[in-house]
């Protein structure tokens, strides 16, 4: 067995074989990762060489011997850092109002279910990967926003940015919890900057929860599981990535850590704790906010267009077909915790039940009904072929 890869455990990262975990001593507490062996081994016997950070702090385990250093000089990512960046919160508010609504579009991925989102700069091909393309440009949108243009730009206080957007939450609604995992979101500090918010808006992050006030400046370990809780008004957060340039390096260097409040009812919240998974019908995306309102469709709905029809439609016939627009489930057409319409169906219902779809094809409108499924049978049968497909044929050495 070769050397383990990186890996993280709750608040911790490790360099080292997954299944070699030894606890250290509290405070704090964390976990050493053995290089990987044959066998397992006593530490004293096989003294790791591994990196672990997180908590707030870095150690260096080599020869048997722990490092314990201060993680402001290694400038590690910690959950929750304010950096010390005076903010004009009237010039942010005023230019975030003058976004002219037909720039919002919904979120590229469920987990922000809840989620309006301008991008400022990023990629220019209107999907997910514009958010970690290689090939980042500003978006026309940042011409008319010059104090946000400042704030990204390598003349303000951060050296410049790499990808820059800002998320607007519906009130009452949340991010689900996971991890940004893309190597091109690694390197870079995530920032957050909130412009309008409430009482109710608590960022989630290693296992806590910190409320972010307008105009304050904060960072975050974006690699650790995070989520969002909102209240009853709408939040607002114009969110960046920075290089480890000088200038936020040095900003890392002077800023101030909060660790947050223990609240695992938030954390209960953001998880969707009564969602039952039932067996997707389709995959489906939403609809932009100009197309819904062409069709005299509220412009809030999860209307959104089916772009596969998955195994189990085939299986039982469903009468839908790819560029079907799903207006409703149940007669109803808007969740704060949903993003698609097929999103909505896992998470407000249940397998064993039916339900009805209002569904617009070839500019006609009809209805039709779908049962609900368990999942966990077919994922079942998923992990059976994967093994079998990952077999080698007869014959083959």
């Amino acid at each position: 067995m070769g050397r383990g890869r990186l890996t993280r455990v709750g608040r911790v990262g490790i360099t080292g074989a997954r299944d070699r975990l030894t606890p250290t001593a509290d405070p704090p507490s964390v976990y050493v990762g053995a290089i990987a062996c044959s066998r397992l081994r006593p530490l004293a016997a096989r003294p790791p060489r591994v990196v672990i950070f997180g908590g707030g702090y870095r150690k260096k385990a080599k020869r048997g011997t722990l490092v314990l250093s201060d993680p402001k000089e290694d400038h590690l990512k910690r959950s929750f850092l304010q950096l010390p960046v005076a903010v004009d919160v009237g010039r942010l508010v005023d230019e975030y109002r003058s976004i002219p609504q037909e720039m919002w579009e919904s979120s590229h991925w469920d987990v922000h279910c809840s989620a309006n989102m301008v991008l400022l700069r990023g990629g220019n091909q209107g999907m997910a990967e514009d958010f970690f393309s290689p090939e980042s440009i500003d978006h026309d949108v940042l011409r008319d926003l010059p104090y946000i243009g400042w704030l990204l730009g390598e003349s303000g206080p951060f050296g410049g940015t790499s990808y820059a957007f800002i998320f607007r939450m519906k009130p009452l609604g949340v991010t689900r919890p996971h991890r940004d995992l893309d190597p091109a979101w690694f390197e870079p500090f995530r920032i957050h900057i909130p412009i309008v918010t409430n009482d109710g808006a608590y960022l989630l992050s290693e296992g806590r929860a910190k409320h972010l006030a307008p105009g304050e400046v904060w960072t975050f370990d974006n690699q650790s599981m995070h989520a969002v809780t909102n209240g009853d008004a709408v939040r607002a957060h114009l969110i960046f990535d920075v290089p480890r340039r000088p200038e936020v390096v040095h900003l890392i260097e002077r800023s101030r850590f909060d660790e947050g409040t223990d609240d695992p009812e938030r954390w209960s919240i953001a998880g969707l704790p009564d969602a039952v998974l039932s067996e997707p019908y389709a995959n489906s995306e939403p609809i932009s906010r100009s197309e819904k309102e062409a069709l005299g469709l509220d412009p809030e709905s999860f209307v959104s267009r089916v772009e596969e029809v998955l195994f189990i439609a085939r299986l039982t016939r469903a009468n839908l077909k790819v560029g079907d627009l799903i207006c409703a489930v149940e007669g109803v057409s808007e969740c704060a915790v949903a993003r698609t319409a097929t999103d909505y169906i896992q998470v407000r219902h249940r397998p064993g039940e039916t339900v009805h779809l209002r569904i617009i094809r070839d500019q006609s409108e009809l209805t039709t009904q779908v049962r609900l499924y368990d999942r966990r049978p077919f994922d079942r049968l998923r992990k059976v072929k994967n093994r079998l497909q990952r077999q080698p044929s007869a014959g083959m050495t």
